[in-house]
């Protein structure tokens, strides 16, 4: 089982972290854009595609790889591709298997809506093999009182592209369902997806 890194929930400003990564290219002799292109042009990198297969490969450094795939998360939560309100299931489950396309690890996404179904905040709560032991109800909803939502789409990824929920993915979506009853916060669906499909465990009526 891949452990969890125990500063995850230590949340730097997209500043801090753009900070931190400059920092990180310093320390590889990187400090002006003449060096960076230097730096890519000697590797052949000629798309993103290029950075990405560094990144997440055995030649770029732990430390590189976290800071750099914490930016491109950052990014992608940026993007205007998300509506404010995603008003339905295709909606919500499109967005995050875009969302999650091409992540080489198992994440456990949590987003957070208010009672127009406005989307309050979106948050990874895990990275690595989801079970019971690790995806605990409580840090899920740690976040939804902090955020003060009404409802939560669960989602998580299967890098490869089976959507069939497997006996963890159930025991998972019992417990949320359980923990939100009693919470009174709506668990409004949790999403399989991988390889850009997803798979809605409320629509197939699996919880």
């Amino acid at each position: 089982m891949i452990e969890i890194n125990s500063n995850h929930y230590f949340v730097n400003t997209d500043l801090e972290l753009l900070a931190k990564l400059f920092e990180q290219f310093k320390d590889k002799g990187i400090e002006t854009f003449e060096e960076m292109e230097s730096f890519l042009g000697k590797r052949n990198f000629n798309s993103f595609d290029d950075i990405v297969q560094f990144i997440t490969g055995p030649n770029c450094s732990s430390s590189l790889a976290i800071t750099a795939e914490e930016v491109m998360d950052r990014l992608r939560m940026a993007s205007s591709k998300r509506k404010p309100v995603l008003a339905s299931s295709v909606e919500v489950g499109t967005y995050l298997a875009d969302k999650l396309v091409g992540h080489k690890q198992e994440e456990l996404w949590a987003l957070y809506v208010d009672n127009g179904n406005r989307i309050v905040a979106e948050k990874k709560i895990f990275q690595g093999t989801l079970n019971k032991s690790v995806a605990h109800p409580r840090e899920i909803f740690r976040w939804a009182v902090i955020y003060d939502c009404s409802g939560i789409f669960i989602a998580h990824n299967h890098p490869s592209g089976k959507l069939i929920p497997s006996s963890n993915d159930f025991e998972l979506t019992k417990d949320l369902y359980r923990a939100a009853k009693m919470m009174k916060i709506d668990l409004l669906d949790h999403f399989i997806v991988g390889q850009g499909q997803y798979l809605s465990m409320r629509e197939k009526e699996l919880f």
